[in-house]
């Protein structure tokens, strides 16, 4: 009899034991935050968002959101860090290099990574829930994707949401996959968007990082022809400001002519169906 309670104090021991390891077993999310109008924010973001304990977002994100973050540790997100690990030019984005030779905003940006990696990893060693505010969607376009990779052994979880294409494919009223459209290829702003338009693709180009669209689109409007569509929508996800322009590359440049085109705007570029502005 004796036995069997040491047995049972044993297992409930352990059981108690394990039960607090994993309750104060700190955990990293990525998490989007939808764009445009806060109302885009997935229920599932939003239980994240008020059970962390620390927080990481652009001064934007933070404002979209400040009400759900109020009283929790918030930090910057880092903006940039991202070129640390997936520019092109680097090579290795794991390899040594010595500081005296990078720049000075490369410099700067390799000190914010430190401490940004300091805070999260005792935060979740102390078993705090860290989150990572990414408008948009992450997987799709966004400058934070990169912390996956930084703590790829925290292994992070990301809160997928409402990308800024979800949220224009709506504004064009199209399927894209499903509509003359068929299929359609996904460009950032530095991509050799020329190299993609002599194969004749559905482009959605996310504009970020171009200085004169309409000289972009004189560059690649030679591989479609001038009856391709040409589709503008600023402001996606946000009800009141949310516009779209549309029209062919025979008419598109006098209908933005004079627009004031906002910091981040879809463009399509292809044929997907009758359009009715």
């Amino acid at each position: 009899m004796k036995n069997l309670k040491k047995i049972l104090f044993l297992s409930f021991f352990l059981i108690s034991l394990n039960f607090s390891l994993a309750q104060a077993e700190g955990r990293l999310y990525l998490v989007s935050t939808g764009v445009g109008d806060p109302d885009n924010l997935t229920l599932r973001a939003y239980e994240v968002i008020k059970k962390a304990d620390v927080i990481f977002c652009s001064k934007w994100t933070c404002e979209r959101v400040k009400n759900l973050i109020e009283g929790k540790e918030v930090y910057d997100a880092g903006f940039g860090i991202f070129h640390l690990f997936y520019r092109k030019d680097r090579g290795n984005p794991k390899s040594q290099i010595e500081i005296k030779s990078l720049s000075f905003d490369e410099k700067e940006k390799r000190k914010e990574l430190e401490k940004i990696t300091k805070i999260i990893r005792e935060a979740v060693k102390q078993g705090k829930v860290v989150a990572v505010l990414e408008d948009g969607d992450p997987t799709i376009y966004g400058p934070h994707i990169w912390y996956v990779e930084a703590f790829k052994d925290l292994n992070p979880e990301i809160i997928p949401g409402v990308s800024s294409f979800n949220a224009a494919n709506a504004a064009i009223r199209k399927s894209i996959t499903g509509g003359k459209a068929q299929s359609v290829t996904l460009a950032a702003g530095f991509s050799d968007l020329e190299a993609l338009a002599k194969t004749g693709t559905n482009l959605v180009i996310f504009t970020m990082r171009i200085k004169d669209i309409t000289e972009v689109l004189k560059k690649i409007e030679k591989y479609y022809s001038p009856k391709t569509q040409v589709i503008f929508v600023l402001h996606a996800g946000y009800k009141e400001k949310e516009r779209v322009i549309a029209g062919t590359f025979e008419d598109i440049y006098e209908k933005i002519r004079g627009i004031q085109l906002p910091f981040e705007y879809l463009v399509y570029v292809g044929d997907f169906g009758d359009f009715d502005e």
